[in-house]
């Protein structure tokens, strides 16, 4: 299992309209990858993101960066404004670890659901 953090700053005031293009661009191209066994997105207290997906394999990180779908998604967000600063992209491979999935979705409904609360 391989884990790779992508890390970007922001424009806060645009914070609103990011959050948007996670959900309707990102979310939607990154389901349809080969070996993608989740991801989530993920906010620092300076207005920088952090997209954290979790794949099979090695193979699969490499064959995400040939992807026309995440090539067209990243041009996009790289033209739309929404970003200042660097990015960087890390790279992990899971040596041993312990996930509770039960708890970890439970928590993620939760989280999901109170954030839609919070913005109607």
């Amino acid at each position: 299992m391989i884990l790779r953090f992508w890390r970007a700053g922001l424009d806060p005031a645009r914070m609103e309209e990011y959050r948007r293009f996670e959900a309707e661009r990102c979310l939607p191209m990154l389901r349809k990858q080969p070996g993608l066994l989740g991801v989530l997105f993920l906010r620092e207290a300076g207005g920088g993101a952090v997209s954290i997906t979790i794949w099979e394999d090695m193979g699969t990180v490499e064959a995400l960066e040939s992807s026309p779908s995440y090539r067209q998604t990243t041009r996009e967000l790289a033209e739309s404004g929404l970003l200042a600063g660097e990015q960087s992209v890390e790279v992990f491979q899971v040596e041993s670890g312990d996930l509770r999935s039960e708890a970890l979705v439970g928590m993620l409904d939760r989280t999901i659901h109170a954030r839609r609360s919070r913005d109607r």
